[in-house]
């Protein structure tokens, strides 16, 4: 299911994923609690978890199945959550790479474990792009959250309302194809 980039790397956009920070912010973190967890690729579903919280540990089961394997194999992998303090209060979630043991938001699966995106090599999609191809990424960007096209040839949008003139003004100097006023 993953694939490779131009220089032959894995991207994170292409691999499994699990975001310890959405399951804080869906309220799942809570101690001694389960829930199951799908993934789909292109709109079709292609795995199944299931995760179990416990106090400072996170359960994952899934199933892997291996070139040349005839059955899956179900790996049970347990993934330490480490508590960091937040300035204006709180705590904030953080994986413990099972492999380097690194503090990390994401966890990805690229292989038969879950583990950090520096771990299995991972870059960006954005990393293998040309600094054209990026350019214009990042006015396609800017342009939908203005509301406006994603096509460069277009006109700029105009200024949403209640946006900051500075920031409409921002937005527009970092876009490199708007026509300069």
């Amino acid at each position: 299911m993953a694939r490779r980039g131009g220089d032959g790397r894995l991207t994170c956009e292409s691999c499994m994923f699990v975001d310890i920070r959405d399951w804080k912010r869906r309220g799942l973190l809570h101690e001694n609690s389960a829930f199951p967890l799908y993934f789909s690729h292109a709109g079709k579903p292609c795995g199944y978890f299931s995760v179990y919280i416990g106090s400072d540990v996170v359960i994952l089961i899934f199933e892997v199945l291996r070139p040349g394997d005839v059955k899956p194999k179900t790996v049970a992998q347990q993934v330490p959550i480490v508590w960091t303090p937040c300035h204006l209060g709180g705590r904030r979630p953080w994986f413990c790479c099972t492999v380097c043991r690194r503090r990390a938001a994401i966890l990805y699966g690229a292989g038969d474990l879950f583990a950090c995106r520096h771990c299995y090599d991972l870059s960006y999609a954005s990393q293998l792009e040309s600094p054209t191809m990026r350019a214009i990424s990042r006015s396609r960007n800017i342009r939908m959250r203005l509301g406006g096209s994603p096509d460069v040839l277009r006109p700029f949008p105009e200024k949403p309302p209640r946006m900051h003139r500075r920031t409409y003004d921002r937005l527009r100097a970092r876009d490199g194809f708007a026509a300069k006023r």
